[in-house]
């Protein structure tokens, strides 16, 4: 009965312009949004491979000093590569923030944050100007990428395809000749809605395919984007079979279904918008600069035994190795202190940050629209949470940069090629993105399938007696 509903759904589709015309517009809109996801990774690495190669050239430069027996430039006397904070400056190598093999799918998602960093021991990453940025590649905030294609186009064209589904064969008074000849008109309404969900499932199988054929990604990556696609198309189809069962017309079934899509794919989301974007977004590059302005006041300003218990505090290495008297070492535990602030205000981001993900994971529950998209955001590696990994593996190699720094201050020795060396290969130079958790918004969006079933199967009976 399935393969019957298939083909008559397959000759509506041929004999209705408008339907015929919004399977190809999703696919055109879906394989444009791709190729503009897949220049923006190009942009992406462009960025990686620009800073790689001013890294390279910076630690050429100070290699070649070395080899020469120099301090440093000619024509620039006061640079002395003997000396830490020197070296720290030639040796700032670059971390880069390595794209997801779906990236791609996710470019106009609203994290946005800078995929290279120059880390030295001044290094803020959580400054959105300065000396954190070095080339913020991911400005495509808000727009089109594949996951809004499949999120919200998806299900219209599923309400497209099956709008009339059981209120034609209502309005239209043939439901005894389909009880008559396949022996139950629920069987066939339900075979209807499975061929268009089938159809629905291709189209964004298609689009499934042409992103991890464009990013060249991994068979792990394709199959999860395949699961989550085959799931949220089955949650759609099932609401479309509920309808479709108590539908008495074709308007009927077109506002239900409308509502539906409204609610589940803009009302509910719409709810928590502006609380979660007050939780994800960057504060203002103002707001962090006068907050780091007001904390060197403040570490300026601290008694010296407090100010040191606090540099011990966050690096418990440098303990003993100050100099005597403590005085001539403060200007170093002073620096030193900026990284111990620079920890906590980390640390009050990932309280938000922690906010954040508990908001989207109550918001998933409410709708399956929010539970496909968190999980293909992951997925892409384009969500908060790889920022905030990011971020903080640059807080902790501007933190060993500085301890190095501290220590050999105080110490007083002359730094030579070794010591330079070893400060380069301190610093990681390639993070990848998180491992995307992706299983418990298939389980959400599984939940909801039965869910629509189970409680579609009840209203039926009672829409019958």
């Amino acid at each position: 009965m399935i393969r019957t509903a298939l083909v008559l759904e397959l000759r509506n589709l041929l004999r209705s312009p408008l339907r015929l015309l919004v399977v190809p517009l999703v696919l055109v809109i879906g394989v444009f949004v791709l190729v503009q996801g897949q220049q923006d990774v190009d942009r992406w690495q462009d960025a990686i491979d620009t800073g790689q190669l001013a890294q390279e050239e910076s630690i050429a430069e100070a290699l070649g000093y070395f080899a020469d027996g120099e301090k440093g430039p000619p024509d620039r006397s006061w640079v002395d590569l003997g000396q830490a904070h020197w070296q720290d400056m030639y040796a700032a190598t670059r971390i880069a923030r390595m794209p997801a093999p779906l990236s791609s799918i996710a470019f106009a998602s609203a994290e946005s944050g800078a995929v290279t960093v120059r880390v030295n021991r001044f290094a803020d990453p959580l400054l959105e100007q300065g000396n954190k940025i070095e080339n913020p590649a991911l400005v495509a905030a808000g727009g089109l990428d594949l996951v809004t294609v499949l999120a919200l186009l998806l299900p219209l064209l599923v309400l497209a395809l099956g709008v009339e589904v059981g209120g034609y064969e209502r309005s239209a008074g043939v439901l005894p000749l389909v009880r008559v000849q396949s022996g139950g008109d629920r069987t066939w309404i339900w075979a209807r809605c499975i061929a268009v969900g089938a159809i629905a499932a291709t189209v964004g199988l298609l689009l499934c395919f042409v992103a991890v054929l464009t990013a060249g990604a991994d068979l792990g990556s394709g199959l999860t984007l395949t699961l989550l696609v085959l799931a949220y198309v089955a949650f759609w189809t099932a609401l479309l079979g509920v309808v479709a069962q108590v539908s008495r017309n074709p308007s009927h079934g077109a506002v239900a279904l409308g509502a539906a899509w409204i609610v589940f794919c803009v009302l509910i989301p719409s709810i928590g918008v502006e609380r979660s974007a007050a939780l994800a977004a960057s504060d203002f590059a103002l707001d962090l600069t006068v907050d780091a302005r007001d904390a060197g006041s403040a570490i300026s300003k601290m008694d010296e035994d407090d100010l040191f218990a606090g540099l011990f505090a966050r690096f418990p290495e440098l303990k003993g190795k100050e100099p005597t008297p403590r005085m001539s070492g403060r200007r170093a535990a002073n620096e030193g202190m900026r990284i111990a602030v620079l920890d906590a205000r980390m640390q009050r981001r990932e309280g938000r940050g922690d906010a954040f993900a508990q908001l989207v994971s109550k918001m998933s529950l409410a709708t399956p629209t929010l539970a496909f998209t968190n999980a293909l955001e992951q997925l892409a590696g384009r969500g908060p949470a790889a920022a905030r990994e990011f971020n903080k593996a640059v807080a902790e190699a501007a933190g060993v940069r500085m301890e190095h720094a501290i220590a050999a201050s105080w110490s007083g020795d002359p730094q030579d090629q070794d010591d330079f060396s070893d400060l380069v290969h301190s610093t990681p130079t390639r993070i990848q993105p998180p491992t995307p958790i992706w299983r418990g918004s298939l389980a959400i969006l599984l939940a909801w399938v039965l869910l629509i079933l189970g409680g579609g199967a009840v209203f039926a009976r009672r829409f019958r007696s």
